[in-house]
């Protein structure tokens, strides 16, 4: 599913929420975030991190950074450490 939002991303019919600097997670400003749940329920369990990225053969390019359970920041301190910005 989350292969899937990232596709709707790149053709324009979804955008994530911007991320910012927080204590917690660190400098996530480049990154965006989308919530889904595969059993579609009413409080989505789920988040991806992602963020466009310059690349040599296209003007934008899309990178899927975490992807994980909302618990605990877990994600998104995932996306800091693999980020370098832990």
């Amino acid at each position: 599913m989350a292969l899937d939002m990232l596709v709707l991303v790149r053709d324009g019919k979804v955008r994530g929420v911007a991320l910012g600097e927080h204590v917690q997670t660190g400098d996530l400003s480049d990154c965006y975030k989308l919530y889904f749940d595969p059993d579609g329920s009413s409080k989505p369990r789920f988040r991806l991190v992602y963020r466009y990225t310059p690349d040599e053969v296209q003007a934008v390019a899309l990178e899927a950074v975490a992807v994980g359970l909302r618990s605990q920041l877990d994600v998104y301190l995932r996306a800091a450490k693999r980020l370098g910005r832990s």
